[in-house]
């Protein structure tokens, strides 16, 4: 009993020492973002070829402060976030492209794909990170989903995607570094 006692207190002492060491991150204010891979599941609904195409990104946030509800009777609702404004989505996606170049016949470039409904963007949504409004560093991955059929986009067409995030910062929100993904190829499978 006794020499359980004495080790285990030792033991004790020891994990809370070496608890007090780990330094939290210092992070800025300012998301940071970077590319991590696309997933990319193909399925076939009644004849028509969908792919889902999930980009993940990883981030860092010194204030903890990412993510909006998709409530709307949550007060990520109100301004700035509000509908129809620029904050609205805190995931900002451009998709690109690969065109032949018209300057340089038989080369390739990724430019701005023209969406055939006008306003339409891949934009949305990513849930809060952390659920209390606490300030603290975070760090780890966003997994954004989308959806491509052969409506609008033909077998072996090849995109790939600018993106970056807001933060819940008010008045302004915090926007990220903008990265790019790797190209991935449409209804290969």
């Amino acid at each position: 009993m006794n020499y359980t006692l004495k080790y285990g207190l030792a033991c004790l002492v020891l994990v809370l020492a070496l608890a007090s060491c780990r330094k939290e991150p210092n992070y800025p204010d300012e998301p940071e973002i970077s590319f991590k891979r696309i997933e990319q599941v193909s399925h076939d609904d009644e004849g028509l070829q969908i792919d889902s195409i999930f980009l993940v990104i990883n981030f860092k946030d010194g204030d903890g402060n990412l993510g909006l509800s998709t409530d709307r009777q949550s007060s990520d609702y109100f301004p700035p976030f509000n509908v129809g404004s620029t904050y609205e989505n805190n995931f900002k996606v451009k998709l690109l492209q690969r065109v032949e170049d018209p300057n340089n016949p038989g080369q390739f470039i990724f430019r701005e794909y023209q969406f055939p409904v006008e306003g339409f963007d891949l934009s949305g949504r990513f849930p809060r990170i952390s659920t209390d409004d606490r300030e603290e560093p975070l760090e780890g991955e966003i997994r954004f989903g989308m959806e491509f059929t052969e409506e609008f986009f033909r077998p072996g067409e090849v995109i790939k995607f600018e993106v970056f995030i807001y933060d819940r910062e008010t008045p302004v929100p915090n926007k990220s570094n903008v990265i790019v993904s790797d190209p991935v190829t449409l209804f290969t499978e």
